[in-house]
C-alpha cells in the first residue's frame, strides 16, 4: 500500500468484508500516537455515536436518549485495526467478518424491533 490521504481515501469510503459485502462506511479514524515518531493510523471507527458526533449535536443527542430508552449494552461502535485493511482503493476492503462488528448487531436490533414496526418497514430490501 503506497501513500494515500487519509480524509480523501478513507473517511466516508464504503467498507467492504471479507466476503466482499457492504458494511458499512468509515466514520473516523483514531491515530496513534508516539514520542519521536510519526503519528499512524491505528483504528478504522464504524458506526453509532462517531457517525452521529459527526452529523450534529442534535442528531448525537437523540442516539444517546435512545440508547438509555433502550437499554442497549452497547454503544454500537465498531472498532476495526487498521492491520485488519487489505485494501485502499474505492473502497476499503478489511479482513473482518461482518457478523462479527458491533454495529452491526445493533443495525440488526433496530431493524428487528424498530423499523420492522413502522407500516411499510417490514419490505425487504431489493
Amino acid at each position: 500500500m503506497s501513500g494515500f490521504r487519509l480524509v480523501h481515501d478513507v473517511q466516508d469510503a464504503q467498507l467492504i468484508d471479507r466476503h466482499r459485502d457492504r458494511i458499512g462506511r468509515v466514520d473516523d479514524v483514531v491515530l496513534e500516537l508516539e514520542d519521536g515518531r510519526p503519528p499512524r493510523v491505528a483504528t478504522i471507527l464504524v458506526g453509532g455515536p462517531v457517525r452521529d458526533a459527526r452529523i450534529g449535536r442534535w442528531v448525537l443527542a437523540l442516539s444517546r436518549l435512545m440508547h438509555r430508552i433502550t437499554r442497549m449494552k452497547s454503544d454500537g461502535v465498531s472498532r476495526i485495526p487498521f492491520s485488519k485493511v487489505r485494501e485502499i482503493s474505492d473502497v476499503v476492503e478489511v479482513d473482518v467478518e461482518e457478523e462479527a462488528l458491533e454495529s452491526e448487531h445493533v443495525e440488526r436490533w433496530l431493524c428487528e424491533r424498530v423499523i420492522r414496526r413502522i407500516p411499510g418497514g417490514d419490505r425487504e430490501e431489493k
